[in-house]
């Protein structure tokens, strides 16, 4: 499975929970382990929806959705989940490979790429 199809399934399966209240407007994806395993992402995920809950409630939550909407092949390219109040904080912690603390003595040249977004719907 390439990245774009990972992609695609990610974002059909965040789509159709959003009649159930769960809003999820943007993804990313960045190369787990600054790269260094291939085909393994983090994912970070932008819940509006999810605003006054608990992160290890929220990354429980969108874990099980993952469990419950991706397949074992689809959810062993997902390392490691990542979720924030919006979009803007996605975005922010980008840079640093969705992590809340820079990696020490990595420059931003040498670390792995940087993470793509994509617009969920």
């Amino acid at each position: 499975m390439d990245k774009a199809t990972l992609v695609k399934r990610l974002k059909e399966s965040f789509l159709q929970k959003k009649s159930s209240g769960l809003v999820i407007d943007a993804i990313g994806l960045v190369p787990a382990y600054h790269g260094l395993v291939e085909n393994r992402y983090t994912l970070g995920v932008s819940a509006p929806s999810l605003i006054g809950m608990h992160i290890h409630e929220k990354i429980g939550l969108i874990i099980g959705l993952l469990f419950e909407s991706l397949t074992l092949e689809e959810r062993t390219f997902i390392d490691r989940v990542r979720v924030f109040n919006n979009v803007e904080e996605l975005e922010s912690a980008k840079e640093n490979e969705f992590e809340e603390y820079p990696y020490e003595g990595y420059d931003s040249y040498a670390r792995a790429p940087k993470a793509e977004l994509y617009e969920v719907g």
